[in-house]
Order: C-alpha cells, then sequence, then structure tokens
C-alpha cells in the first residue's frame, strides 16, 4: 500500500473515530457469527483459538484492550466473515480509548512530518531544536504559519503552487517557495502592476548598485509602487536558488537570495528576475512561480540565457566591459571607471569572471573573489530570514514596514 493510500486509510480511522462506532467489535464478531450459521465450537476451530480465550479477548477489544488482538489476528476474523479488512480495523479502532487513539495521532502526524518536510535540514537552520520531538516539530510549524492543524500546511501555505507541473522532491526547496508565496499573499501588494513604468524604472536601477546601505532597499520600494513585490529570503539549505518569480493575486512578486554571500550576485539576480517578469508574465500567470538556480535552468522558462543576457547588459553593458578588461588589475582604474559608469565596482569584477569562464574557459572567480563585495550592509535594512522567527507574521509584518517609503 504506498504512502497516499495509507494515509487516506488512517484518515478514514479517524473520521470513524469521530463519528463513534456503531457497533462494537464484539457484537460485530456475534452478528456474523449468527449470520453464517456458526457454532463457538466451529469458529475456535477455524481461528485457531480456544472459545473461551475468543470471547474474552473480543470482550477486551471492545473495551479499548490494544494487546488482546494481533494483526494476523483480525486478517483471519476478516477472511472467516467476508469482512473488508479496512472495515474491520476501523470498528476496531473505534472501540479504542481516548489515550491509545492519540498515540494513533501522534503516529499519523509524525509521519506527515517525515514526508513533507526535512526534518534535519529545518535543525541545521535552528528552525527547531530537535529531530526527534514530533511533538515539538508540530508545534512549531503550526505555530509558525499560525496553523490549526499540522495537515493544514499542504492547502494552506502556497497552495496553488505543487501541481503535476510542479512535483518538488526537495523538502526544503518546496518550503521555501510555500513560504515566499504565504508571504506574498499576506503582504497583498495594492497597487496595480505597471509595466510601462517597469521598463522605465529598470533602466534607472543601476545607479542605485553604487549606494550599498539603502540603494537596493531603495529599488524594492519603486518597485513594490509599480505592482511589484520584492523580498530577500535565505537560500534553501543544500539548494543553489538565485531567486525566483511568482504571480499572486494577478501581480508579479519576486523573492532573490543571499546565494554566495555575493553583492553582485544580489542585484544580478533581481535584475534577472525582472525580465521574467517583463517578457515571461503570461507563462507565469500560468506556472505561478519558476525559480532560477545556479546551474540548472527551469525547465518551464525558456529564455533563461536571454535573462542572463538582459541582467548584464542593464548592470554593465559589453561595450563597457572591452574597455576596462585591459586594466582590471588596477583597482583604482576600475574604481573610477565604475564611478564614471555609475555602477558598483563589485559588479565589473563579477561580471569580468564570469565572461572569461564562458568565453575562455579560465575561472577566475578565486583571484578576484576580495572585490566581489559581500552582501550584509546591503541587506541590513532589509535583512529576511522568517525561519529565525516565532511566526512567519512577524516577518511579514518587518517586510510592510521596509517598504513604507516612509520608513527610512
Amino acid at each position: 500500500m504506498g504512502n497516499n493510500n495509507l494515509s487516506d486509510l488512517v484518515s478514514s480511522l479517524f473520521d470513524k473515530v469521530e463519528s463513534g462506532p456503531s457497533i462494537s467489535f464484539s457484537e460485530l464478531v456475534e452478528q456474523k457469527k449468527i449470520e453464517l450459521g456458526l457454532t463457538d465450537f466451529q469458529m475456535s476451530k477455524i481461528l485457531g483459538i480456544p472459545k473461551n480465550t475468543f470471547y474474552r479477548m473480543t470482550k477486551r477489544i471492545s473495551e479499548g484492550d490494544v494487546e488482546s488482538l494481533d494483526y494476523f489476528s483480525i486478517i483471519k476474523i476478516s477472511q472467516l466473515f467476508n469482512l473488508d479488512v479496512e472495515d474491520l480495523t476501523k470498528t476496531y479502532v473505534g472501540s479504542l480509548n481516548p489515550e491509545h487513539i492519540g498515540q494513533i495521532e501522534d503516529a499519523r502526524k509524525a509521519n506527515y512530518i517525515l514526508r513533507t518536510f526535512d526534518v534535519k535540514a529545518l535543525k541545521d537552520l535552528n528552525f527547531i531544536s530537535s529531530t526527534s520531538d514530533f511533538r515539538h516539530i508540530e508545534d512549531r510549524i503550526t505555530s509558525f504559519f499560525h496553523l490549526d492543524s499540522i495537515f493544514d500546511y499542504s492547502h494552506e501555505v502556497g497552495r496553488v503552487l505543487f501541481s503535476k507541473l510542479h512535483n518538488s522532491n526537495d523538502k526544503m526547496r518546496e518550503l521555501w517557495v510555500r513560504s515566499a508565496f504565504f508571504q506574498f499573499e499576506k503582504i497583498e501588494n495594492q497597487n496595480n502592476y505597471d509595466r510601462d513604468a517597469l521598463v522605465g524604472l529598470v533602466k534607472n536601477i543601476r545607479p542605485y548598485t553604487r549606494y550599498e546601505e539603502k540603494g537596493l532597499l531603495t529599488v524594492i520600494r519603486a518597485l513594490f509602487s509599480v505592482g511589484i513585490t520584492v523580498i530577500v529570503q535565505p537560500s534553501p539549505p543544500k539548494a543553489k536558488v538565485r531567486g525566483g518569480t511568482f504571480v499572486v493575486n494577478g501581480r508579479p512578486c519576486i523573492a532573490i537570495t543571499d546565494y554566495n554571500n555575493n553583492y553582485a550576485t544580489l542585484w544580478f539576480a533581481l535584475m534577472h528576475e525582472l525580465f521574467h517578469v517583463l517578457n515571461d508574465l503570461d507563462q507565469l500567470k500560468i506556472l505561478k512561480y519558476a525559480l532560477t538556480e545556479d546551474g540548472s535552468a527551469d525547465l518551464f522558462l525558456l529564455q533563461e540565457e536571454d535573462a542572463d543576457w538582459f541582467a548584464r547588459e542593464m548592470l554593465f553593458p559589453r561595450e563597457f566591459m572591452s574597455y576596462i578588461k585591459h586594466l582590471i588589475n588596477s583597482p583604482a582604474s576600475v574604481a573610477k571607471y565604475a564611478e564614471e559608469k555609475r555602477v558598483h565596482p563589485s559588479i565589473i569584477y563579477s561580471f569580468f569572471c564570469y565572461e572569461m569562464n564562458k568565453e575562455n574557459g579560465k575561472n577566475m572567480y578565486g583571484l578576484y573573489q576580495q572585490y566581489f563585495g559581500k552582501t550584509d550592509v546591503a541587506l541590513k535594512s532589509l535583512k529576511t530570514n522568517p525561519f529565525d522567527k516565532q511566526s512567519i507574521f512577524e516577518e511579514i509584518s518587518l517586510i510592510k514596514k521596509r517598504l513604507s517609503a516612509q520608513n527610512n
């Protein structure tokens, strides 16, 4: 029996428990014995259980004694009386006392958690403090998302995302996507998406890269005003997610990560996703979201190379690189040229290494890594990590404050 079928069976068992048993286990056995015209002796011989022992056993089962019957006996009784094993099991479970029913429910919840979440990765993320205390894990997840039940996670957090189009086998990536979508839903940008305004805005983003402390925040606020919500969320463990573009309530939304703690990559990721907003929105309305990952293209977006080209041209065109690459070993020359072209120097170094690797097969990243810049300063006013909060709504509240132009 597959996990889904088993889960359905357990759910149906609890439906039976909630409605209350219509007949006890011992009453069911007696009823079926009469229907078949069986004598006590015949039934005892068929089941291989002494008559007196069998009746004591069925009575104790009806009183909720879980040690009185093994599943092998359940199967034999079901075959003797031509009963469906699931129906017989429901009657059996319905006779259990609340303590034992609670233990079954705990096992059911633990099974759901193990199938849905990567508990080891959650521990590494410091989201949970134990990988074996499943009540703690359940409480942490339900309180974080404000869920009434752990089972509500699948259909209340990013409920529209995981269809046949997106069959996620990576539990942490799925949590990352669901959490981002959930935040976008609750932030609820009321500004209508204005594509023409976005086109004009994109052309003017480059100079803001020079302002490490407030530049990204200023751009994100401007994007919010034209209907695009942007959040920065840590990349899921073991994944290489740079960003993702979502459509929530008909509006484009972007999540970028602090992947590699690289300042230039932060801006590149934003511009890459803005290309998808400008050119793939109709497709994204169907898909609901698409991720950009280092080393792998999203199967549903066919313009990844175009998005990379767009990000490079908007931040530092190739014609600029043609001049400065001959002076790349002179930090003073790079700094002066960056000031002239109104771009952060780290972007020049990063794009130079990218170009050398792609066109000449030379890996220069280690040589110039010191010039790439860190994300710490840029994210100080944007620092976002919902997973270190007691509730994701704390993070949502902070994001709303950051997006307010009056909040400096």
